[in-house]
């Protein structure tokens, strides 16, 4: 019989032959490949308004991006990709002048296009059509959603704020319009959560709660490159000992604030500032937007009692439904989540708002404001590219009423 005794020396011998057989069969290299975007014009508009539509690679799981530009048939390649799931977004921003040149009409707007999350592996073309979105009207300027951490390391989130900006050049009365949070959950904040029920309707948003301005038609004007604060509370949060003097915002001066009334009193109703109409209300005793990230639109309707209340798929009976917004009343969309990451977590449907914004944490007293694009006359003209990874950015505190710099 044969045995086989191992010494220091047979394993040394055999850790030689192990990293010799290692050292010739290196490991494979990942394959990069090209991929292909072809993007078409809007309905009625020349092949030309394909063409230098600046476009944007977002590899989800890396949180790495690369941009390029359509050549004169609307095409573009990135060369040189690694597997992985990507996002597409184009964008075009006409000004008036190339507008009267391109289509006959001297209105400024922005063309854009978003291709939701995919995985792509081996070269292929991805296709996208183009949308237009009128630069002007009203748009949400910032949202503070985040909250801010207290002097004792609670967590507080009274002091939320949404702006709403007039980026038009004429004056607009903002009697009865509404302002909403749209229904779903932000990302995977808790284990088991999935993305909105609604995910798969592009001509509709879904909405939780519903708040609107009051007034006859005429009484709340708003002048071109002025704004309106809606506050969660309008109190000067950082100056009232009895809130949190961490808060980066006073809202003492804020137009309208969210004033929930119930029988136990829970939310306080802060006199110096109006209270908006609540048309709709889905729970808790403030209007809180999710600190990982809202989703909020505004809109007008003639007859809200009319919208769709639209229950929840799979929910229990005592869940109240969701009202349904049609595409059409919408007057502008942001959509906030959690991270990078989190793009399958969308609510807002690609028409209305092609990407998403988001902050670095929560209680962080960050905040997401709208880029601005242009200055005429001395009043901002702010990006309108129904896109929130493109328009907006992340400051480190809000500035409400602002549109400079920190």
């Amino acid at each position: 019989m044969f045995f086989f005794r191992l010494t220091a020396r047979t394993v040394t011998a055999f850790a030689l032959v192990a990293a010799f057989v290692v050292s010739c069969n290196p490991p494979t290299e990942v394959q990069r490949f090209a991929l292909t975007v072809e993007v078409a014009p809007p309905q009625g508009y020349p092949s030309a308004a394909a063409s230098g539509v600046r476009l944007s690679l977002r590899n989800v799981d890396r949180g790495t991006t690369d941009t390029t530009s359509t050549d004169a048939a609307g095409k573009a390649v990135f060369a040189s990709i690694l597997p992985g799931k990507y996002e597409v977004t184009a964008t075009r921003s006409l000004t008036a002048e190339a507008a009267q040149m391109l289509i006959g009409r001297s209105q400024a707007v922005t063309l854009s296009a978003f291709s939701s999350s995919a995985t792509y592996n081996a070269p292929q073309t991805v296709n996208l059509t183009l949308e237009v979105a009128g630069v002007g009207g009203l748009v949400i300027k910032e949202i503070y959603y985040t909250g801010s951490k207290t002097p004792s390391g609670g967590n507080y989130f009274s002091d939320q704020f949404v702006e709403i900006y007039n980026n038009s050049a004429d004056t607009i009365f903002t009697d009865g319009l509404c302002i909403a949070d749209v229904y779903g959950v932000s990302g995977l904040i808790n284990p088991g959560q999935r993305p909105t029920e609604f995910k798969d309707d592009q001509n509709n948003v879904y909405v939780s709660s519903v708040w609107r301005i009051p007034g006859t038609g005429r009484q709340y004007p708003l002048a071109p490159g002025r704004s309106i604060i809606i506050a969660q509370d309008g109190v000067n949060h950082s100056g009232d000992t009895t809130l949190n003097r961490n808060s980066p915002v006073d809202l003492s001066r804020a137009d309208w604030e969210t004033f929930n009334q119930r029988d136990d009193n829970r939310d306080i109703d802060f006199p110096n500032v109006p209270n908006l109409e609540r048309l709709y209300f889905t729970g808790g005793f403030d209007w809180l937007l999710p600190v990982f990230g809202p989703g909020v639109v505004i809109f007008r309707t003639s007859d809200f009692a009319a919208l769709e209340r639209t229950p929840i798929p799979g929910a229990a009976a005592t869940i109240q439904p969701r009202i349904k917004v049609p595409r059409a009343l919408v007057i502008d969309a942001v959509e906030a989540l959690r991270d990078a990451s989190s793009a399958d977590f969308k609510r807002i449907a690609p028409s209305m708002d092609a990407g998403f914004t988001f902050a670095n944490g929560t209680y962080t007293s960050e905040s997401v404001r709208r880029r601005v694009q242009s200055t005429v006359s001395g009043r901002a003209v702010l990006q309108d590219g129904n896109n929130s990874s493109m328009d907006f950015q992340l400051l480190s505190r809000p500035t409400p009423r602002r549109t400079d710099g920190m």
